[in-house]
């Protein structure tokens, strides 16, 4: 926008009224003779602003007056309020600086939410979030609400700290938050919203006195975050010991795309939420592709014969497109419930990536099943250079679990642990 001659006149309301309008892309600025410095800007579409015009520290700033244009601001309001910024920048103040600060400090959690999913980046590739954790995130800042049946439902676990500034947030309002999540929600969600909040405090460098999650305060003070998706050492020793037993136990049931979904967990060593994401047209040539894995990578699988037919039977008659598993995650801990029933023993879906890692470790090289595992690092330059030297040893490890899960089954070996061959 352009700039037109400033021009100095009193400020009465008969001569605001009067002011013609600029040309198009320009503004004019009108100085008052009655209060030294406050100043009227004019723009083509008729819009009239007070400002204040001074130098702070030798420095020339210019301070809007008021949250209203004129006339809704009148004459004698702007002088007055003008005065007010005149008086502050006399003692050296910053009118604009602390309007700055002030708006910085009124951002709100949510807000402040917002900026991070969209900005924030993984240090070690900067890639942005996955669109799944920007929903998880986005989600615990839900109010809770009166469904159409007359219930309230939990809302977030981050929603009573939604519109609270995160340079007004306390100790003390952290703490009551996680204590009555407690109380509502399940303990990953509690602590997946304390693992959120941390990080989202830390990206904006809010510090507080006695920081639940800083390492600076007394242990006595802090907030211990429980490490998710964490399978008990105990309860994964037990599954373990019973594998013979387990893999009875799931074939006893009714065959089903369930049933061939655990199954093919405890194969491949999958998370849990892979194979629901696979397609059909994914499987090719023995092979089955995970797409942006949890470490932002493709993973192939080199399946075994026994995890090609699982794979192959579910695959039967469907379009490329389709989901290779119809299941969904609340079908497969129903069952996973049946099997805890019948073994005697606790049982997630979860655990069976953990016990294929434990089979495994007794079967194949470290290297091997860290590349089974999909837990190479994106730059791990000697992991790129052994990629075909690790196909084929990941292809035997991943057909060695699957013969040695079945001849457990079968009584016809014992496990050993910590031998390798």
């Amino acid at each position: 926008m352009k700039r037109a001659p400033s021009l100095k006149i009193k400020f009465t309301k008969a001569q605001l009224d009067a002011l013609p309008l600029p040309e198009s892309g320009q503004r004019v600025t009108y100085h008052d003779t009655e209060v030294n410095g406050l100043q009227l800007r004019v723009t083509a579409n008729g819009t009239k602003t007070f400002y204040v015009f001074q130098r702070v520290n030798g420095k020339p700033e210019r301070v809007k007056v008021g949250d209203h244009t004129y006339p809704t601001l009148s004459i004698d309001q702007a002088r007055a309020k003008a005065k007010v910024i005149i008086a502050q920048i006399a003692e050296g103040q910053s009118p604009s600086a602390a309007k700055r600060v002030e708006k910085a400090e009124s951002l709100t959690l949510a807000a402040a939410m917002q900026y991070y999913v969209v900005n924030k980046r993984r240090r070690k590739d900067k890639l942005p979030l996955k669109q799944r954790t920007v929903d998880d995130y986005t989600a615990m800042l839900k109010a809770p609400r009166l469904t159409a049946a007359g219930k309230n439902t939990k809302g977030g676990t981050l929603a009573r700290l939604a519109n609270k500034s995160i340079y007004a947030l306390t100790t003390d309002d952290i703490k009551a938050t996680h204590a009555e999540n407690l109380k509502l929600h399940s303990r990953r969600q509690c602590f997946y919203a304390m693992q959120t909040l941390k990080a989202i405090l830390h990206f904006y460098a809010i510090k507080m006195p006695g920081d639940p999650f800083s390492s600076d305060t007394p242990e006595v003070g802090r907030l211990h975050i429980e490490k998710a998706g964490v399978i008990d050492e105990a309860l994964g020793e037990a599954l373990l010991d019973n594998l013979g037993t387990f893999w009875r136990k799931l074939h006893e049931q009714p065959l089903t795309p369930v049933r061939d979904y655990l199954t093919f967990l405890t194969l491949t060593g999958c998370r849990p939420g892979e194979p629901l994401k696979v397609l059909a047209g994914d499987l090719a040539n023995g092979t089955i592709k995970l797409r942006d894995t949890k470490n932002r990578s493709d993973h192939i699988l080199l399946l075994s014969v026994q995890a090609l037919a699982i794979a192959e039977r579910n695959a039967e008659g469907k379009a490329a497109t389709d989901r290779l598993f119809e299941v969904t995650p609340a079908q497969a801990n129903a069952l996973a419930h049946e099997l805890k029933e019948v073994m005697g023993i606790e049982f997630v879906p979860k655990m069976l990536r953990s016990l294929f890692a434990s089979v495994a470790d007794d079967l194949v090289s470290s290297s091997t099943l860290k590349r089974m595992m999909n837990h190479r690092k994106l730059d791990d330059v000697t992991d790129i250079n052994y990629i075909r030297k690790a196909k084929a040893a990941m292809r035997e490890g991943w057909q060695k679990v699957a013969d040695h899960i079945e001849a457990v089954a079968a009584d016809n070996v014992v496990p050993i642990r910590g031998a390798r061959p």
